[in-house]
């Protein structure tokens, strides 16, 4: 994790929802009706964009004030990215893989002749590490391409199998319980919103006169705070939906919400 951005982040004039992210081919997954782009005239960002966003940011990297950092979110949700709904509707990548770690993890549980599950033993029989698991699972589930989307459901799913099996060792990753499918796809969702705020507004970290020990606590701190919430909307949706719920559109939602909260702040 480090605390530099990889562009100034996005400016106005642009779309706020990039068409090309409908061409974003995910693996194993069946596109629904719901996929079907809709020919909206594009919201375009407005001048200044991120301006209060990134000045709430970096207070709370000079301070590390929790009420900077929801002010800040609140304001990269509301004006920065034309509010919580367009927001979410931005990332629905992200919604599409955590709707894809889901499904793989039910099945590697439920169907003894699953695919990845055939794989998965063949590399524990031929001694492969964690990593090499890991590897597979993200190949199966996440997109190849190049772009910052793709990129960035990689590097968060891969960081969320990492964190999920340092925690719970014991975990067979073959016969997770929903419990802990729903844990590890919360990691996930958590770790693709703290990167698109990075990607955003993450240089509000660089232009601080703080020490760089600091300026990581702010990181992990913030990633916590974020995944936290997620954790806390993921979970309230859960609970209230039955079986039959369309997954993408609850990952959707759990976006969403979390930015609503953080909207209220504004």
């Amino acid at each position: 994790m480090g605390t530099s951005a990889s562009s100034k982040g996005p400016g106005a004039g642009v779309s706020l929802d990039p068409a090309w992210l409908d061409d974003i081919d995910i693996p194993n997954q069946n596109p629904s009706q719901e996929d079907t782009p809709v020919e909206n005239s594009p919201i375009i960002a407005p001048p200044a964009r991120f301006s209060n966003a990134r000045r709430g940011m970096g207070e709370y990297v000079r301070t590390g004030s929790k009420e900077a950092l929801r002010k800040s979110l609140g304001h990269y949700s509301k004006v920065g990215m034309g509010g919580s709904q367009n927001l979410a509707r931005r990332m629905r990548t992200s919604s599409k893989v955590a709707t894809g770690f889901v499904s793989a993890f039910r099945s590697l549980r439920e169907e003894s002749d699953f695919e990845l599950g055939r794989v998965i033993s063949d590399l524990r029989e031929s001694g492969a590490n964690a990593n090499q698991i890991i590897d597979t699972v993200i190949d199966y589930v996440c997109p190849q391409g190049g772009s910052i989307d793709e990129i960035s459901v990689r590097d968060s799913g891969r960081a969320a199998l990492s964190e999920f099996m340092d925690v719970n060792p014991d975990a067979d990753i073959a016969k997770l319980t929903d419990d802990q499918i729903w844990s590890l796809t919360g990691l996930f969702l958590g770790n693709e919103v703290f990167t698109r705020v990075q990607l955003d507004i993450g240089q509000a970290f660089e232009k601080q006169n703080v020490s760089y020990v600091e300026r990581i606590n702010r990181l992990y701190e913030m990633r916590d705070y974020i995944q936290s919430e997620i954790s806390t909307q993921l979970n309230a949706l859960r609970n209230k939906e039955n079986q039959a719920i369309n997954m993408e559109k609850l990952f959707e939602k759990t976006i969403q919400n979390t930015f609503e909260v953080y909207e209220v702040e504004v």
